[in-house]
């Protein structure tokens, strides 16, 4: 399994037990799971707990399906190993 793989897994697990529902579908708006601003912060805060990101209001605004959710962290991920390789070189 690669690791964007297991990132994906990971991340509709969180959303699938945060929003009490028994699966994520990747393209189904999180807003029709009953996803509302607290929950999505709480979300949020939870993601960047996780897998050690930072991820602004603003951005967060624009994550609206699961797969947006783990496009933006496998990206965030990968620019954050890519800048650690960068500097201990």
């Amino acid at each position: 399994m690669k690791e964007s793989d297991a990132v994906g897994e990971r991340i509709r697990a969180m959303f699938a037990q945060g929003l009490q529902v028994a699966d994520i579908d990747l393209d189904t708006p999180l807003l029709d799971y009953g996803l509302d601003s607290v929950r999505s912060v709480e979300l949020v805060i939870e993601l960047e707990r996780e897998f050690g990101i930072t991820i602004s209001d603003e951005e967060a605004s624009t994550l609206h399906t699961a797969r947006d959710v783990i496009a933006s962290v496998t990206a965030k991920m990968a620019h954050d190993q890519r800048a650690g390789a960068g500097a201990r070189a």
